[in-house]
Order: C-alpha cells, then sequence, then structure tokens
C-alpha cells in the first residue's frame, strides 16, 4: 500500500492551483499543507526551505521523492494516474499541449509571481500603483497571446486543443483567476473565457479554486486576506 502524497502549496500561487486540479482530477489522495509564502514557514514555524531550497510552491512528496516543479508534477502524476489522461494521444496535439502549458509556466507566469511582486514594491520601492501596472501588462500579454496562438490552429474546439481537457486548460484558469484578480479586462479574450466557463463549471476545478478570493486588496502582498 503506498503512502498518501503530501501537497505543500499555496492558495493563490497559479502552480499550486494546476496541481490541485490535476490531483481532484484523477482522484489522487494527498495531504494538502499550506506555506504562508510572506513568511517562508511552515505552520509548524520550520522554515520551508529546508524543504524545498527554492522555497517555492507547490512541492509534492511521494515517498522518497520530492518534485517541486508543477510541469514535472504533472506528468508525473499523468503517468503514475493515467485517467484521466492530461495529453492528446496524436504526437503533434500533444506537443502543441506542452507549447501552451509552457507559454504561461514558463514566459507568463515567473514575471507575476508573488515573489516578483514583492521584489518591486520593497526592493524597488515601486508604488503599488506601478507594480499593479506591471501585472497588468504582462497578465494581458500572456492571455493575449495564448488566444492567438489557439486562434490560429487547426485542432482548436471546446478546449485548448481539440474537445478535450488537457494540461494546458489546467494551466490557463489559474492565469485568468490571477488576470482578474488584477483587474485585467479578460473579456476581450472571448476564445479563453469560453474554455474557463467550461473549466470551472466542472467538480475538481471548483474544488481547487474554492479558496481563491479575487477581492484581495493586499495583492498577496500582506496577510489582509
Amino acid at each position: 500500500m503506498r503512502s498518501q502524497m503530501k501537497l505543500y502549496d499555496y492558495t493563490f500561487s497559479n502552480a499550486s492551483v494546476r496541481t490541485r486540479i490535476i490531483l481532484y482530477l484523477k482522484g489522487v489522495p494527498f495531504e494538502r499543507i499550506e506555506i504562508d509564502l510572506l513568511t517562508g514557514k511552515r505552520k509548524d514555524g520550520q522554515p520551508f526551505s529546508a524543504l524545498n531550497p527554492q522555497g517555492m510552491v507547490p512541492t509534492l512528496i511521494d515517498g522518497d521523492l520530492m518534485l517541486n516543479q508543477s510541469i514535472a508534477i504533472a506528468e508525473y502524476l499523468d503517468e503514475l494516474f493515467p485517467t484521466p489522461k492530461l495529453f492528446p494521444s496524436d504526437i503533434k496535439a500533444r506537443a502543441f499541449v506542452r507549447c501552451l502549458a509552457m507559454m504561461i509556466a514558463c514566459d507568463g507566469q515567473p514575471l507575476v509571481n508573488l515573489r516578483v511582486r514583492r521584489f518591486l514594491t520593497n526592493t524597488l520601492g515601486l508604488s503599488m500603483d506601478t507594480m499593479i501596472a506591471w501585472m497588468q501588462h504582462w497578465l494581458g500579454d500572456s492571455l493575449r497571446n495564448y488566444e492567438t496562438m489557439i486562434s490560429q490552429h487547426s485542432s482548436f474546439g471546446n478546449f485548448s486543443c481539440g474537445d478535450e481537457l488537457t494540461l494546458a486548460d489546467i494551466v490557463l484558469v489559474p492565469q485568468i483567476l490571477l488576470a482578474k484578480r488584477f483587474g485585467v479586462d479578460v473579456s476581450r479574450y472571448r476564445h479563453l473565457m469560453d474554455i474557463y466557463s467550461r473549466c470551472v463549471s466542472l467538480e475538481p476545478f471548483q474544488r481547487a479554486i474554492s479558496e481563491y478570493i479575487l477581492e484581495d486588496p493586499g495583492y498577496g502582498l500582506t496577510h489582509s486576506k
């Protein structure tokens, strides 16, 4: 009998949200352990960096395996629990799904992470308004590029790649949530919002984002939420 997985995460972390969606989608039992990213500590007061040197979430523990990158976690879970699958069976479609997921996970999200927001305000001394303008620019840029990519691709359907849910959609939804949180006009991305609506009607998505609060005056920089 395998031991229960442990997920170290943060409610508002894009990468954590996508990991929770996958775990719920595949029906994988797991223990969820919240990390306070503002202090870098676990609830027991121990520094999180003792477990994950990057001090970032999500971090998945499965026995003696520690994974600290959400795309690697997604592929690991998909191989371990292949139903429902996160990637199409066609090799070209699989490559396209990976491209879409990485457009957000590797290009769009890193520019708007909490540690970037804190550096902009706490270290560089930028005002909250300037930081928000930064967020709106890069969030809008990532969604616009994604919308253009799927609109021009022959496989576009009810979801990002055809009519089946894939990892690309799971990565997209938290990015839209963050964009909405920072006041980006997401209505202009018609195809993305159609996909978003289909996704958030599904129970695994609802469970994963049930604690996500759009009204956050501190924008994740304080304990005000």
